[in-house]
Order: C-alpha cells, then sequence, then structure tokens
C-alpha cells in the first residue's frame, strides 16, 4: 500500500510518526515548502503539487479551507481519503464529498479522534449500564495554537460536539453558541461556549486557544454520582475510584480502522455523524 500525506504541519508530522510506529514506511509527503529532514527522523519522497501523487490512500492534513478542493480531486481520481476534520465548514460541500465518494467506490474517513479515544468508549459503556447523564461539561481549554481559517468552535469544540454525539446516539433539541476573542490580535475568534441540549442531556462546551493553560477535566453527572474524565492523564475517575481503561493511542486506533477496517457501512455510519456535527456547528 503507497500512502501519501498531504500537509507536514503540527500534526501532519504526527500523523506521520504514528504511520512509521504502525510499520508504514512506503510514504509519499506533499508539501509546498522545504522540509527540515532533521526534524522528521527519515526522509521520504517529497512532491509539491498534490495532484501528480500516485498513491492509493491519502491522508490530509492541511488547513480546512483548503479540504474541498484537494478531497474532491483525490476522490474523484478513486484515492481513499483520510481527511482532518472539520471535512468543511459548508455543509453543501461535505454532502458533494461523500457523494463523489460513493460514485467512485472510495473511502471518505473524516478524523473524529476522540470517538476512537478508549476513555471515551468506556464511558459510553458506563451510559449503557447506568443511562444518560443529566449534565455533560467539558473544557477544553489549551494555550495555542493559533488558527486562521477556522475559529474555536470548529476547531476545539468540534471535538465536544463529536464526543457528545457519539455518546448519546442523537441530535440535540436546541443549540446555542457564542464565540468570542480573548486575544483581540487573533484573526479568529479563539474562544467559544456552546450549549446542546439533548432529550435527557445538557451538554455545555468551553472550548479556547487563547486561556493560557491547558485544561482538559470534563464532568458527567449521573442520578448516582459524578464520573471525571482528565484527557491530559487519561484518568477516568469515579468519586474516588480511578477506573481501569485502554491503553491504545486514539490515533494508532484511527489510523488502523481507517486502512483495515473502513467498510461501506462504516462511511455511512461516519457519514452520518459527520453531517449531524457539521449541522450543530452551523447553528447560531
Amino acid at each position: 500500500m503507497k500512502i501519501g500525506i498531504i500537509g507536514l504541519g503540527y500534526w501532519g508530522k504526527i500523523l506521520l510518526r504514528n504511520l512509521r510506529e504502525l510499520g508504514y514506511t512506503d510514504i509519499v509527503v506533499c508539501e509546498q515548502i522545504d522540509i527540515d529532514w532533521s526534524q522528521i527522523g527519515q526522509k521520504y519522497r517529497l512532491i509539491k503539487d498534490y495532484k501528480k501523487m500516485n498513491c492509493d490512500t491519502v491522508f490530509v492534513v492541511v488547513p480546512a479551507k483548503r479540504h474541498y478542493n484537494i478531497c474532491r480531486h483525490l476522490l474523484s481520481s478513486g484515492v481513499n481519503v483520510f481527511c482532518e476534520k472539520p471535512l468543511d465548514i459548508d455543509i453543501s460541500k461535505c454532502k458533494e464529498l461523500y457523494k463523489i465518494a460513493r460514485k467512485n467506490n472510495s473511502k471518505l474517513f473524516v478524523d473524529w479522534l476522540f470517538t476512537y479515544n478508549p476513555a471515551v468508549n468506556k464511558i459510553k459503556t458506563l451510559i449503557g449500564n447506568w443511562g444518560y447523564p443529566k449534565n455533560i461539561i467539558t473544557n477544553r481549554l489549551n494555550f495555542g495554537p493559533a488558527r486562521d481559517d477556522v475559529n474555536a468552535r470548529w476547531d476545539l469544540a468540534s471535538h465536544d460536539v463529536s464526543i457528545a454525539c457519539h455518546l448519546l446516539e442523537k441530535e440535540p433539541t436546541n443549540v446555542s453558541w457564542i464565540d468570542f476573542k480573548r486575544d483581540n490580535s487573533s484573526k479568529q475568534e479563539d474562544s467559544s461556549v456552546g450549549i446542546l441540549k439533548f432529550p435527557e442531556t445538557t451538554v455545555q462546551i468551553n472550548a479556547s486557544w487563547a486561556y493560557g493553560m491547558k485544561n482538559r477535566m470534563c464532568i458527567f453527572e449521573f442520578d448516582h454520582g459524578f464520573l471525571y474524565w482528565d484527557d491530559t492523564t487519561s484518568t477516568l475517575l469515579y468519586g474516588s475510584d480511578i477506573l481501569e481503561v485502554e491503553n491504545e493511542s486514539p490515533l494508532h486506533r484511527s489510523i488502523k480502522t481507517f486502512l483495515n477496517d473502513f467498510d461501506e457501512g462504516s462511511q455511512y455510519e461516519q457519514e452520518e455523524l459527520t453531517m449531524m456535527i457539521a449541522n450543530i456547528l452551523q447553528e447560531v
């Protein structure tokens, strides 16, 4: 299998390292600027025009505003595509890309990474046993990296929307968002607060890349107690009890699912999830 990566910025380097850890070495890198290979640890074949890539499978890791044109070209050529989220902030373009994928028997995989997180899926099992929580409070507060292509709602809060939809398996009945700048020099709104009301659960989302610290504590309020998840330490607490969570990289699991286990049914399910998330994020 010949694999391509388009974009070798912050997350592209992480994806490349994880592919290497999983044993994939026949990789072509597409990047428009020269690369300092000493920072990568290994030299790969470099091209600067993605339209000249000759790969069966391509990972698209570029700013969101470039996703549509690149994915449309690859999918139309029968290439399987792993695209970083969001697929696009225009729902009509998302629908078109899935249509092109189906027409050309191509895989289109959007990396909703937290749906492959062992702690999130442990929580999903607990919800199956305990029932829906009354409230979910998520904090995704960072100090950078700043974005100029999408705001904090589409960049950071989208993760928590994906978690909520994955756990609750239904659409919210009401959605409200407030987007604002903590840093006036930010090119996009660097902070976002969202309230998602599901039939049994209210989800409160706090997201910012201009917070000056990293806080990833999420709280799940059940009738019989509180469940705490700290994503920075992969710790899952119920009261004072530490719950066991599988020790597997979510990104490894995501990549392996795309390359080995992503069939037509899986793509249809993920398409529904992607469209649900996009609809929620577009609410005002």
